[in-house]
């Protein structure tokens, strides 16, 4: 058996460093959702819509982490098939960041507040499963990196059944949506509340996308 290929010796550094940011962007990205909801909670209003900006700016510095790693992907003279299976994963991790910049801007704009409480509530178990999410997916590509594949494949695994959480509880809101329908007036209300509840269960996919890309990327470039 010889010794698995470790991403780093492949890589440049400045990549593997860049990475190493981008994925951190993904955590403060969520993170900063979060607490923009439970500044909601506490109706701090101005200050959840302040954070929720906050949310906004960080993608925009993910987006520009994102195309560093890019310029320097497209400059480097590594192997052609694993640039460009590195370039498909560089648009899974981006596609969770923008799902959660379009959660927070129907956040921004729904009064948040004159939602029913049944539905607040499963809204904010979604966002509890995309931040634990997200920081697996964190976890799981800093292992991927250092060459601790068989803990990479461990979090990809836990990605897997969180993702399906996120399943459940999406079905659940669908449902409180319908159940408490005559409560969610005028109808565009209804509207912005499903698309968040969409866009965070989109995050939740993206986040699994993330997890079986890296899966399929340790199986091809581990030498057995």
């Amino acid at each position: 058996m010889r010794e698995a290929v470790l991403f780093k010796d492949i890589l440049p550094e400045q990549i593997i460093i860049l990475l190493d940011e981008l994925v951190d962007k993904l955590s403060d990205l969520t993170g900063s959702f979060l607490d923009s909801i439970k500044l909601l909670n506490e109706m701090r209003i101005g200050e959840a819509r302040r954070k929720l900006r906050d949310t906004m700016k960080i993608e925009s510095e993910a987006d520009i982490v994102k195309k560093k790693i890019i310029a320097l992907l497209e400059e480097s003279r590594i192997d052609p098939g694993f640039k460009e299976d590195f370039f498909h994963l560089i648009k899974r991790i981006d596609s969770v960041a923008d799902w959660i910049k379009e959660a927070a801007r129907e956040l921004i704009i729904i009064p948040y507040l004159e939602v029913p409480q049944p539905i607040r509530e499963g809204i904010e178990k979604l966002i509890d499963k995309v931040v634990e999410l997200a920081e697996k997916v964190n976890r799981a590509i800093k292992s991927t990196m250092s060459g601790e594949y068989g803990e990479a494949v461990e979090l990809i695994s836990e990605i897997e059944k969180l993702e399906e959480e996120a399943d459940q509880i999406n079905l659940e809101n669908r449902g409180k949506l319908l159940e408490y329908s005559e409560q969610l007036k005028p109808i565009t209300l209804a509207l912005l509340v499903h698309d968040l509840n969409q866009d965070l269960e989109e995050a939740a996919d993206s986040c699994e996308d993330v997890g079986d890309y890296l899966r399929a990327l340790i199986a091809s470039w581990k030498r057995i």
